[in-house]
């Protein structure tokens, strides 16, 4: 009996003393906290009175035909862009071009 009850304490003792240092034993890789949320971070649209030509004379006309950022510009018809700030078309291709490289 006394034997025995040495066997159950040496195996419980081996038992806490790896329960306690589980962490050391176990791979750390993945962490026990919850990931952070992810927010979506969108940068602010860019005016295309940002792109060199356009002031705010121009500006105000390309807004007003919905051409009020550098991403609407860049993808805009040149013939478009022309007609809604009456200007040349190939001064609207320019300023398209200027706007592909923001």
């Amino acid at each position: 009996m006394k034997r025995l009850t040495k066997v159950v304490g040496f195996v419980g003792a081996a038992i806490a003393l790896i329960w306690a240092m589980r962490d050391r034993f176990i791979s750390v890789t993945t962490s026990r906290e919850p990931e952070p949320p992810a927010f979506r971070t969108t940068s602010p649209a860019k005016s295309v009175d940002s792109i060199e030509g356009i002031g705010p004379v121009f500006a105000k006309r390309l807004t007003q035909a919905g051409l009020g950022d550098v991403a609407q510009l860049a993808v805009a018809n040149p013939d478009r862009v022309a007609e809604a700030a009456s200007v040349s078309a190939a001064r609207a291709r320019a300023w398209i071009e200027l706007a592909q490289k923001l």
